[in-house]
């Protein structure tokens, strides 16, 4: 394995890590939704949160299936690090709301 296959290998880790984690928020918020009074506006919001996180699947899909010597380009286009950060401070503002 050369090292753009490791330096592909490592990537694609650490984006299937940060997508377990934004499972992980997603989980305490559909919870915290249960018996919350604001339930059907912060419903929306997860929704939302829910369709992008699906988003940010099929591009990760999409970059494991490119070609590890065209790894930085790759990850510029796929923008998953960007995609995640955005994602990942929605859903924390949203447990914040939701006290979970």
């Amino acid at each position: 394995m050369t090292s753009t296959d490791q330096l592909a290998e490592q990537n694609i880790r650490l984006y299937e890590s940060r997508l377990a984690h934004l499972d992980e928020l997603l989980e305490r918020a559909r919870k915290g939704l249960e018996n919350h009074p604001e339930r059907d506006q912060h419903r929306k919001t997860l929704d939302d949160i829910l369709k992008r996180r699906d988003e940010l699947q099929v591009r990760l899909e999409q970059f494991k299936m490119e070609n590890p010597a065209d790894m930085e380009e790759a990850v510029e286009k796929a923008g998953l690090m960007a995609i995640w950060e955005v994602l990942a401070q929605d859903l924390e503002k949203l447990l914040e709301k939701l006290g979970a």
